[in-house]
Order: C-alpha cells, then structure tokens, then sequence
C-alpha cells in the first residue's frame, strides 16, 4: 500500500525540485552547454541516418551534463538518485512545486539522443542565421507607424491568430502536456530553433474580467509578482493602435529582462462577446539596462471567449514565441510550465480584486 508523504517529506521534494531547478538554469551551467553546441553542432544533419561520430559526441554532452549536475547537487546537498526515484510519483501532486513537471522533462531529455540530435541541428541553424545577420522571421520588427498602416497590421495579425488556432496535427502542432483544464502544444518554426507554443485552457473568471485584467498595462505591477515595473511608452490607447508598454521582470533564477512590447486589444473578435489581445515586441532605439536582456516577442496573442453553458468562465487560446535569453531548448521544455501559471496567476488576480471590490 502507498503510503502519502508527510508534510516534512513533502517540504524535503519541493526544497529538492527549487535546487535541482536552480542548478539545471544557473549562467554556469547555460553557458556551459550552449559553449558545447556551438563547437559540436556543425557535425549533426537534418537526416534520418546517425553517423558513428554522433555517438562520442553524445556520451561527451552525457558526461558533461551528469558531472556537472551532480558536483552542483552534491554542494546542494540533494541525492540526485533519490530524487530521480521520488520524482514521477510526485509531480502529478497538487501541492507539488510548480516546476516540477518542467525539471523531470528537462533531466529526462538530457539522456534522450533524438532529443539531443535535435537540439545541435537547432543550434546549428540559429547559427546559420545569425552568420547571414537574420534572427529569423522579421514580421517582429515591424512599427505601427510604418507604411502598412496600424489597421492593416492588426488585420494582418488577425489573420495569423486565426491561423494558428485552427491548425491541427496536419499543421504540425504536437500535443505536450494536458492537465484537463489546460493544453498545451508546440509547432516547431522553421526560422528559429524556439518552439511556438499554444494552449487551450479553462479560467475561472468571466471574459471582460480576464482581459480587463490581462491588458490593463496600469495594474500590471499590483498582480504579477514576476515584474518590478511597467510603464507605458507610446501608442494612442485600444481603441487605435495600443500601447507600448516597457516592463522589467526579474524571473526565477535569472538576471532581469525587459519587455518593449506593442499590446493591442480588439474587442468583439473573432466572434461577438470575445476578445482578441494582440502583443509582440516594438522597435525601440534606447539600449537595455546593464545586466538586462531584451526579450523578443515574435507572438504572444490571446483569444479569449465565454465558456459554453457558463459565461462566467472563459475559454482561452494563448500562443507564444518568445526569446527571453535561454538556450532553445530549456525555453522549449519550461513554455507549457509558463502557459500554467499565467492562467493560474490570471485567476488569483480576479479573486483578489473581487475581495477587494467587496470591501
């Protein structure tokens, strides 16, 4: 018979998740392994076939990565095969650390070579296109102020959204977490070795509310604990062209990133009672801060509707390509984790303005 996990075991795992999460995102260890692709990844093809000289290549990545885990856990002072053991009966717990899901698949995908070859063939494109001074696609980098117009822009935007939420299977989109109330996807995109990513999820606040709360850049700070500022730049308000809103977010286990990004809020669409939030990143001259990086958002688009049989819900469809300074494929196993709590974090927010409004 399984016994449950006392409140002392429990506290033990999720202090051990925290640890073995801190270890497998430090600068050190990033570095490290972005050092070993860049020098190895131009041996790797986008073919069926497996060379021979795969194999040292990956035993040498295998020894690097459990070398230096385990010295780094080791100073931690957390078994690593005692964590590995407790680690699958656990990460389904529902007061389970909320990384936990994300570091078992990040440590499992560290002894998957068709995981591994897949990430030097990335690595080895991203490396093509920056040798050729392209980061990838540049729909990004484009202004409301430039010629297309901010109606044509947004029209064009639109478009892909829709898009993108009807593509299936035959599409590419590939089925990589499901919680129930929440599904998450990846599409692989051929101009970065970043995932696109899209969820369907169920939230527990009406749809006004939830994009009142989601594309206000005015409360953004009294919500999201992740950013110490938001501000707004530019952009004539919702009903023309949005704003540009500049936020500084210090993320778990990294230095803080900046976020100039155009939002945009079309109301009514794709059907009545919907919505549509639009964001991507905004050209803009000023550097960054010192010790920030400038994350880039190629989408980061939301469709919000009322839920069948009960508009007090809503029924979300979010998408997000987003560089935010990791190695490709740590971004690609964390995004379905951060797709999670931006609902959850959604839901906390209505609830604590409801208390708030009661008083």
């Amino acid at each position: 018979q399984e016994s449950e996990m006392d409140a002392a075991s429990k506290a033990k795992f999720n202090e051990a998740v925290q640890s073995v999460d801190e270890v497998l995102t430090e600068p050190a260890f990033v570095e490290t392994l972005k050092d070993f692709t860049a020098k190895h990844c131009e041996t790797f093809e986008s073919t069926e076939e497996n060379k021979l000289e795969y194999t040292p290549i990956f035993e040498s990545y295998a020894k690097l990565v459990d070398e230096y885990v385990d010295q780094r856990l080791v100073e931690k002072g957390i078994d690593l095969q005692w964590f590995m053991n407790v680690l699958p009966d656990h990460m389904e717990a529902d007061d389970a650390h909320p990384r936990t899901g994300a570091v078992l698949e990040l440590l499992s995908s560290f002894d998957d070579f068709h995981a591994f070859k897949d990430m030097m063939i990335q690595q080895k494109k991203a490396l093509a296109l920056e040798a050729a001074g392209n980061g990838g696609d540049d729909d990004h980098t484009k202004s409301l102020g430039d010629d297309m117009g901010a109606l044509a822009l947004i029209k064009e935007k639109l478009e892909l959204t829709r898009i993108l939420e009807e593509g299936g299977e035959a599409e590419g989109w590939t089925l990589i977490a499901d919680k129930g109330w929440i599904q998450t996807f990846k599409k692989r995109d051929p101009n970065s070795p970043i995932n696109l990513t899209r969820c369907f999820a169920t939230a527990n606040v009406p749809p006004d509310e939830l994009m009142r709360i989601f594309m206000d850049p005015f409360t953004k700070t009294k919500w999201d604990d992740d950013v110490t500022t938001c501000e707004v730049l530019g952009g004539e308000g919702f009903e023309k062209d949005g704003f540009i809103v500049r936020q500084v977010a210090k993320m778990p286990l990294m230095n803080q990133r900046e976020m100039i990004w155009r939002w945009i809020w079309v109301k009514d669409h794709p059907e009545p009672g919907s919505h549509t939030g639009i964001v991507h990143s905004e050209p803009w001259d000023e550097p960054p801060p010192p010790n920030t990086f400038r994350a880039v958002a190629k989408i980061g688009n939301v469709i919000v509707r009322p839920l069948k049989d009960d508009p007090s819900k809503s029924r979300m469809t979010m998408f997000a390509h987003m560089d935010f300074g990791l190695p490709a494929f740590i971004a690609n196993h964390t995004s379905s984790n951060w797709m999670v709590r931006n609902v959850l974090k959604l839901e906390a927010a209505y609830k604590t303005l409801q208390l708030q409004g009661g008083k």
